[in-house]
């Protein structure tokens, strides 16, 4: 069932269950109160009887019958007996009507003070009433025939609004859930136009400042983190693609050279070398691409552990000394913050190795001299990583595009490499919420400065 009729339907059915149950309290009350009323004429009446049979000596059963019939509070279909203590009947007001009764009855009277029943449309009250030392018993009972008139009159009329009040609440509630969802319906068949091949398109956005204007202000910033994660997508297999089919070709091509003609041994071992060092470049792509990959499918709420960052920069030195004999670093502390001295910061070791290796492999590639100088920085709450090498510098306005992936500034078109290496450690600082930057500070000189939040421990 549709949200438009599944909220008025439930809104109807919750509005009749309460007025039902507002207008049968209603008419409960109100019987009960006419019952209650009548119980008081008739008990009012009881007892004037008895005091006029009692009390007035010229009073005789023929007369108080006459006085009866033509008092002016005269009940329907009266009828009232008397008995004294030996339970016996003194007065009958109409010797024609029939009031069913017992000694039993009396006993309960005598017991209770008061019985009051109904019976056959009959509402009929016992009394108990001392006079002088002597027991007498009252029966009376008679019809309420104005009340249950009334009774059943309100009970017609709140039976009919009950029926007219449900049908324009029903029929209400549906239209308006109709006409406060046609926004809602718009928005679903908007959004069913929205395909890959038209990622460009928006909804609309309703004027009213309303939970459907909210839903449809996320639901087009949700396209637009769509639009964006595709294109780069896109952009990103056409690089990998466009970066992996050059080695291929070289492969390729040398492959053939060797098997067309006869060439030299040292010609066949360059060629051989030249394969090589294209197949190692290809693998050493790859790799990088499934770790951009697993960096993107790392949940957000991975918990990190302290790791001491000197300790994986030496590391990661040690291993780029075994890979290249000329490398030599330069490491330095200094710390601007009084507090005491600390080298760690939360994340994930292995990742950080990753970032840490790439800066300082891509640092001496680019270096005159194959020396790189890293500086540790503390202030009161970040830890700054410094990374300077001397040689060729690229175009300044190529800087904030060398993080991208496949992106090379103009001081790498004689180094081999793929553009990635950067990109991979951007995603794995962004991953640990640091930040990096690449600066020029003089005409052949590289900085990258990374800023890590200080492990509180």
């Amino acid at each position: 069932m549709q949200l438009k009729h599944r909220v008025p339907l439930f809104f109807s059915l919750l509005f009749s269950v309460l007025l039902a149950t507002v207008l049968v309290t209603v008419y409960y009350l109100f019987a009960n109160f006419r019952k209650v009323e009548f119980k008081d004429r008739l008990a009012q009446k009881a007892q004037t009887t008895i005091k006029l049979l009692l009390e007035v000596n010229e009073v005789d059963n023929n007369l108080l019958k006459i006085i009866d019939r033509n008092t002016i509070n005269k009940l329907y279909n009266e009828k009232t007996l008397i008995f004294n203590d030996s339970m016996h009947l003194i007065y009958s007001s109409i010797d024609d009507a029939v009031v069913n009764w017992s000694n039993d009855d009396l006993k309960a009277i005598k017991r209770h003070r008061e019985v009051f029943r109904q019976r056959n449309g009959y509402d009929i009250l016992g009394l108990y009433n001392k006079y002088q030392g002597k027991e007498y018993y009252a029966f009376i009972s008679a019809e309420d025939k104005y009340g249950i008139s009334k009774l059943n009159y309100l009970k017609f009329l709140l039976l009919g609004a009950f029926l007219v009040s449900t049908a324009m609440v029903w029929l209400i509630s549906f239209y308006l859930s109709k006409k406060a969802l046609q926004p809602l319906d718009r928005l679903r068949q908007q959004m069913q136009e929205i395909t890959s091949k038209n990622l460009m398109l928006r909804v609309q956005e309703p004027q009213r400042q309303d939970e459907i204007r909210a839903l449809s202000r996320s639901f087009n910033q949700m396209l637009d983190r769509i639009d964006k994660a595709y294109k780069g997508q896109k952009d990103f297999t056409s690089n990998a693609s466009h970066e992996l089919r050059t080695p291929l070709a070289r492969i390729a091509m040398q492959l053939e050279n060797l098997i067309k003609c006869r060439q030299p041994e040292e010609a066949v071992k360059a060629t051989l070398q030249s394969t090589l060092q294209d197949i190692h470049q290809m693998s050493d792509m790859i790799t990088s691409l499934l770790l951009l990959s697993r960096i993107e499918d790392a949940p957000g709420n991975t918990p990190f552990q302290p790791v001491r960052l000197d300790e994986v920069i030496f590391e990661t030195a040690s291993r780029i000394s075994n890979m290249y004999p000329d490398f030599k670093l330069q490491f330095e502390i200094e710390s601007d913050s009084t507090e005491e001295l600390t080298m760690e910061v939360l994340g994930d070791e292995t990742l950080l190795e990753i970032a840490i290796s790439n800066l300082l492999h891509n640092a001496y590639s680019y270096s005159d001299n194959q020396t790189v100088r890293c500086l540790l920085r503390q202030s009161k709450d970040t830890l700054q990583l410094l990374m300077v090498n001397h040689g060729a510098v690229p175009v300044q306005s190529d800087t904030t595009g060398l993080f991208s992936t496949f992106t090379r500034g103009a001081n790498a078109t004689s180094k081999p490499g793929s553009g990635i290496g950067l990109s991979i450690v951007q995603r794995i600082l962004q991953y640990h919420q640091a930040t990096i930057m690449y600066n020029i500070p003089d005409s052949n000189t590289n900085e990258i400065v990374v800023a890590f939040s200080k492990a509180h421990v």
